[in-house]
């Protein structure tokens, strides 16, 4: 996990801003190897894992290149210009929403140098690691039907630099935001990209978005937490948009009291939540609405044909 500054962790600071979040400490238990179970969420789980089970992990991103399709190619494709020794991580899944097309996605650091610390360190993962150098990211979309080179159809106009809005959430927040001046936005650029969502995101009548989930890992004294965005994209001609980033799940660990045999307790808190498509409509999109697993908490958002995306 990303370690926070040592002042933060040394200092009555940092537990504050993050037990004074939304969510509350679900449970205690005694134990660190009981945290799982205290974890109400399927979604959380999965994050709890992604950072303490040794086991590999899903290729959700595509890094296994379908036919067709190289790391070479998709950086030119998708971040023409840019250099390609800045490269991490590269993938490309078929999209079984729309017949052969494929998502596909750059992550690049921001200088060969820092590419080859990350690749060295980081485990070919498209993480930040820390706050220093954030990636950036490049989506796009290609068709490539069996026998045929891929061809691309559209691609974000640049790196993707929507925030995640966390000014109406359930979800608690990372330390980052919770400690910073009253007033400034609740938004930010996630430090790292994990998979691919390509559940069916009807977002109007003949038009499916597709999902990038995205997150933010820190650590802290005996702890740490976890959190996760879900950001849809939508093909507009030869570009695509974002149109929604939203937080969608955390777990938190907070350690406690020691107990005498040595072990510590550990607060454990977690909320997770599912996207669903209303029957209603916007100027012609569905309505949207986060749904807390396990609770009544309901955030419905709205087309802004201004910003054609979600509010």
């Amino acid at each position: 996990m990303r370690t926070l500054p040592a002042f933060l962790m040394s200092s009555g600071l940092l537990a504050a801003a993050l037990l004074g979040q939304p969510a509350r400490a679900d449970t205690t238990v005694p134990s660190l190897d009981k945290a799982r179970s205290a974890i109400q969420t399927e979604d959380a789980r999965k994050l709890y894992d992604s950072q303490m089970s040794g086991a590999p992990r899903p290729d959700g991103l595509g890094v296994a290149l379908p036919a067709g399709f190289s790391r070479e190619f998709l950086v030119q494709q998708l971040a023409p210009g840019e250099d390609p020794r800045r490269l991490i991580l590269a993938g490309a899944k078929p999209w079984p929403q729309r017949p052969d097309a494929y998502v596909a996605m750059v992550c690049m650091a921001a200088s060969p140098e820092r590419a080859q610390r990350l690749l060295q360190y980081g485990g070919g993962d498209c993480d930040a690691l820390s706050g220093a150098d954030q990636n950036a990211v490049w989506v796009g979309v290609f068709s490539a039907p069996p026998g045929q080179p891929p061809t691309l159809l559209a691609r974000t106009d640049g790196p993707v630099a929507t925030p995640t809005d966390w000014s109406q959430t359930d979800i608690d927040l990372p330390a980052d935001l919770a400690m910073q001046d009253a007033g400034a936005p609740l938004e930010s650029l996630p430090s790292k990209w994990t998979r691919f969502d390509l559940a069916a995101y009807k977002i109007a009548p003949g038009d499916v978005a597709f999902g990038l989930r995205a997150g933010w890992s820190e650590g802290y004294s005996g702890g740490g937490a976890d959190f996760e965005a879900l950001y849809l994209f939508r093909l507009d001609g030869a570009t695509l948009r974002v149109v929604f980033a939203q937080p969608m799940s955390f777990v938190k660990s907070i350690a406690g009291d020691w107990n005498p045999d040595g072990t510590r307790q550990h607060d454990m808190s977690d909320a997770s939540n599912t996207l669903v498509i209303l029957p209603g409509k916007t100027d012609g999109f569905f309505d949207l609405q986060l749904r807390q697993r396990g609770d009544t908490w309901r955030r419905t958002f709205k087309w802004a044909a201004a910003t054609q995306s979600y509010r």
